[in-house]
């Protein structure tokens, strides 16, 4: 059983004990990369109780494999565990449209040096230019007003003289198909926010 202060103990010495079956080492590993894993996972998702869930799911698995647990890098590894269970995540159809709607607000020519250069990340944004190309005109030109102006939907229906339910049905329909055209790439789609989100 571990008794020095939290922070005396290495990822090593942690990972050890809690392959022993020490709850007081799991408790200080959960606490030391919880924080920055919750980050990374909003960072992606936007939604806080899908985050909760997938660091559960996570910490829940290490604990459950504890036994012979052999972990060389900590953050890569429990950063790597969160990507796969936000994608399994997505692939559930739990996910809200608005993961894809931010995914589709991207700029990203503002990513950081290199990112855009990135096979991966230029087949992305060329999903999403195609799949917004090929909306039909007047759903083009809402969902554009909306992601590019940051219009809300009643200014939109305001400066289009339609009704507000118009506007509401038409980004429906632009994000089902970016849906629709992404969720195949899913791991383009996370790519970037392990690059991107340090």
């Amino acid at each position: 059983m571990l008794a020095m202060p939290d922070t005396n103990y290495t990822d090593q010495e942690l990972i050890s004990s809690i392959s022993k079956g020490d709850e007081v080492a799991f408790g200080i590993f959960y606490t030391r990369y919880w924080s920055d894993l919750y980050k990374f996972a909003f960072f992606i998702l936007k939604e806080k109780d899908a985050c909760k869930d997938v660091l559960q799911d996570v910490f829940v698995w290490v604990w459950e494999h504890k036994q012979g647990l052999v972990i060389q890098s900590p953050k890569s590894y429990l950063k790597t565990a969160v990507k796969y269970k936000i994608a399994n995540y997505i692939r559930s159809g739990k996910i809200r449209d608005v993961f894809f709607e931010e995914v589709a607000k991207v700029d990203f020519e503002s990513l950081l040096p290199g990112v855009n250069e990135l096979a991966e990340v230029k087949e992305l944004n060329t999903i999403i230019q195609i799949t917004i190309a090929d909306l039909p005109i007047k759903c083009q030109e809402i969902f554009r007003l909306s992601r590019e102006c940051n219009l809300s939907n009643r200014e939109i229906a305001e400066q289009l003289g339609i009704s507000v339910k118009t506007v509401e049905n038409q980004i429906t329909i632009a994000l089902h198909r970016i849906r629709t055209n992404i969720e195949p790439h899913l791991m383009c789609v996370l790519l970037f926010p392990v690059v991107y989100y340090n």
